[in-house]
C-alpha cells in the first residue's frame, strides 16, 4: 500500500524543497536571514554617522538587541507567552529602539518598524494595530522637535511602516509554515492509524470466519473419521476450500476492502451452522443492494455468526433480512446467553463490533442489541440506502432472495 505522503516525499520535509529539508526550518532559517540583513542595515546607519568607537559599541548593542528581541517575538513559542512577559518584553525593545535617540541622536526608522511589528505579533485585535501606530507617531513627533527635514522625516516614517509590515508578514508566513506542517504531520499520522484500524478490522471480519470455520470443520473430520470415512472426506474438502479463501482474502485486505455480497454470505452461513449442529432458520428477502450497504450487511452477518460459534453456547439462531423502503433491516437472534428478559445486555467490546458499528455508522445506519422475553440474545443492524442505491435496487432483478428454510443439526432441510 502507498500512502500520499510516500508519493510526495519524507512528511517531516514537506514534500517538497531540497531532500532533506525541513520546510518550517526553512522558513525560520530565511526569517534569520532578514533579520541578519536587517542588523547589517542598522550598523551601517551607525556607522555613517562617524561615532567614536565607544559611541558605535553602544548603539551596535542596542540594535543588536532590538534584533534579539525580534526573534524571539517573531518564534511561534511567542503566542504561548503570558500577558505579563509580552509587555515587558516589548518594554525591552522599545528601550533599544528609542534610547540611541535619546542618548546619541540616533534616529533609525527600521528600529520603530520592528517595535510595530513586535506589536502586532503579540498582541491581537483592534487594539494591536492601533498599538502599532504608536512606535511611527513618535519617530514622528521626536522629528518634528528635533526639526528634522520633512524629506527625511517621511523616509524615517516610511521605513518603519514598510519595515513594521514585513517583519510581521514573514512572521506569519513562517509561523503558518510550522503550523500547516504540523497539521500534514498529523493528517499523515491519522492516515497510518487509519490504515492500521482497516487493516485490523479486515483480518478479523475476513479471517475470524474462515478460522472459525475450520476450527469446527477439523474437530466434526475428527469425530467422523472412524465412523464415517467419506464424509470427514467431504469435511477436510471443505476446510481446504475455506483456507483458499482466507488466503485470498489476507491478499485483498492490503488493496482495500472487498466487495461481499449478503445472499452468498448468509448462504454460506447457513452451511456452516449447520456443520455446527446449530439449528438455524435463515429468511433473506431483499433485492438489488448497492456494494458499500451489501458489503456492510455481510460483514455483520460474518461477524455475528463468528461471534454465535466462538463466544455462545448457540443450539438455534434466525437470521433475517428485509428491504423496508429506503433502509435494510438485518437481524440475527441466538439462544447462546440463555440470560432472562430483561437482563443487562453485554457490553459490545472487541474490534469486531466496534468495526461494525463504524461501518454501519458511515452510511448513515444503526447497531441495537436487546435480550428478548425468551432469553435469546437480539442484533439489529439498520443500513440506510441512499437515493441512487433505492434506484438501483428498484430496477434490479428482484428474484436474488434466499426463501426462508429452516435446518436441523443433521444439515437436512
Amino acid at each position: 500500500m502507498v500512502f500520499a505522503a510516500d508519493r510526495d516525499g519524507d512528511p517531516a520535509s514537506g514534500g517538497s524543497g531540497p531532500p532533506g529539508t525541513s520546510l518550517p526550518g526553512m522558513a525560520r532559517s530565511i526569517m534569520s536571514m532578514v533579520l541578519v540583513c536587517y542588523l547589517f542595515i542598522g550598523l551601517i546607519a551607525i556607522y555613517a554617522g562617524r561615532p567614536s568607537g565607544l559611541d558605535f559599541a553602544v548603539e551596535a548593542f542596542f540594535v543588536g538587541g532590538v534584533i534579539a528581541m525580534q526573534y524571539l517575538h517573531s518564534s511561534s513559542n511567542a503566542a504561548l507567552w503570558t500577558r505579563r512577559r509580552r509587555i515587558w518584553s516589548l518594554g525591552t525593545q522599545g528601550l533599544c529602539v528609542f534610547l540611541p535617540l535619546i542618548l546619541f541622536d540616533q534616529r533609525w526608522g527600521g528600529g520603530a518598524g520592528f517595535l510595530a511589528g513586535s506589536c502586532l505579533l503579540l498582541f491581537s485585535g483592534r487594539g494591536a494595530w492601533a498599538l502599532s501606530v504608536v512606535p511611527t507617531a513618535l519617530v514622528l513627533f521626536s522629528s518634528l522637535y528635533a526639526r528634522v527635514a520633512w524629506e527625511m522625516t517621511l523616509g524615517y516614517m516610511g521605513c518603519a511602516f514598510l519595515t513594521g509590515l514585513v517583519v510581521y508578514g514573514m512572521s506569519r508566513l513562517s509561523n503558518m509554515v510550522a503550523e500547516v506542517h504540523s497539521a500534514r504531520e498529523e493528517m499523515a499520522r491519522m492516515a497510518v492509524m487509519k490504515e492500521r484500524l482497516r487493516i485490523a478490522s479486515d483480518l478479523h471480519d475476513l479471517l475470524g470466519y474462515s478460522l472459525s470455520a475450520i476450527v469446527l470443520k477439523g474437530e466434526l473430520t475428527r469425530r467422523l473419521i472412524d465412523d464415517n470415512p467419506e464424509r470427514a472426506l467431504a469435511e477436510i474438502r471443505s476446510v481446504l476450500e475455506i483456507s483458499r479463501q482466507a488466503l485470498s482474502d489476507i491478499r485483498t485486505v492490503a488493496q482495500g476492502y472487498r466487495d461481499m455480497s449478503l445472499v452468498a454470505e448468509a448462504a454460506s452461513a447457513q452451511a456452516l451452522l449447520a456443520a455446527a449442529g446449530i439449528e438455524a432458520a435463515v429468511s433473506i428477502k431483499i433485492g438489488a443492494l448497492p456494494r458499500a450497504q451489501d458489503t456492510i450487511l455481510a460483514s455483520a452477518l460474518r461477524e455475528g455468526v463468528t461471534n454465535m460459534l466462538r463466544h455462545g453456547d448457540v443450539r438455534a439462531c434466525e437470521i433475517s433480512a428485509v428491504q423496508e423502503g429506503g433502509a435494510v433491516r438485518l437481524e440475527m437472534v441466538n439462544d447462546g446467553l440463555r440470560e432472562p428478559a430483561g437482563a443487562a445486555v453485554p457490553a459490545r467490546t472487541g474490534i469486531g463490533l466496534e468495526s461494525i458499528e463504524r461501518r454501519v455508522s458511515s452510511v448513515g445506519g444503526s447497531v441495537s442489541t436487546s435480550i428478548t422475553e425468551d432469553g435469546r440474545f437480539h442484533l439489529v443492524v439498520t443500513v440506510l440506502l441512499d437515493r441512487a442505491g433505492r434506484g438501483r435496487a428498484f430496477l434490479a432483478a428482484a428474484g436474488r432472495n434466499v426463501t426462508g428454510s429452516t435446518v436441523d443439526p443433521r444439515g437436512r432441510r
